[in-house]
């Protein structure tokens, strides 16, 4: 019976995850092919499998042409690991986000592509929204600093609280992290009272 993509897709993922690397690289490898499948998502693993050398050699030129041809269809390789992520439960949810994850470092490095500081951002938020802990660090330092979008600091809080939470912790950020929460909380009840006890937003949640 002839796989579809994505169930080829699925299968080189679970190679990959079994340690089967070089079965698993030339899968993505095939897929990648500009002359063939030229599948987005493909071409981000195997670009993967280049540059760490993943049951290949490395090559870092090789690498960033395959994370060029990606990244022009950026939005397909993110749709296709949500698609991919949802139809395997899940399994190999970790390959798919590190994915997204390392297609956003290249576009905040310039690594291969332009250098985009909001693409880099959008692919950090959607990597942490599924649960990367790495990338919600990512994406409290955007808030935080500006980079790819406007400064939010209490976005930032939250942001670092949920890395937190899953056990990625930044020394020393702990202070700041709670401090900005309760400046938060004394700026919210200060309202309160000026609006003579209306909540201001969805104040306090639940």
């Amino acid at each position: 019976m002839h796989l579809g993509y994505q169930d080829t897709i699925q299968e080189a993922i679970t190679l990959h995850e079994k340690q089967k690397y070089v079965e698993a690289t030339e899968m993505f490898k095939r897929l990648a092919d500009p002359n063939g499948p030229n599948n987005p998502l493909s071409q981000v693993l195997y670009a993967l499998s280049l540059r760490h050398g993943w049951g290949c050699q490395t090559d870092e030129g090789k690498a960033a042409e395959y994370l060029r041809r990606a990244a022009s269809n950026a939005a397909d390789v993110e749709q296709e690991a949500l698609r991919a992520g949802m139809s395997k439960g899940g399994s190999a949810k970790g390959e798919l986000i590190l994915a997204i994850y390392e297609l956003a470092n290249c576009y905040r490095q310039g690594w291969g592509v332009q250098k985009d500081l909001a693409a880099a951002f959008q692919y950090y938020l959607t990597a942490a929204n599924l649960g990367d802990a790495d990338a919600m660090n990512e994406v409290a330092l955007c808030y935080l600093e500006g980079y790819g979008t406007k400064k939010d600091k209490f976005e930032a809080a939250r942001y670092y609280r949920l890395a937190e939470s899953k056990g990625n912790k930044i020394v020393g950020n702990s202070w700041y992290v709670h401090n900005l929460f309760a400046i938060h909380r004394s700026h919210i009840f200060s309202t309160f009272i000026h609006n003579r006890g209306h909540w201001p937003y969805s104040w306090p949640p639940g």
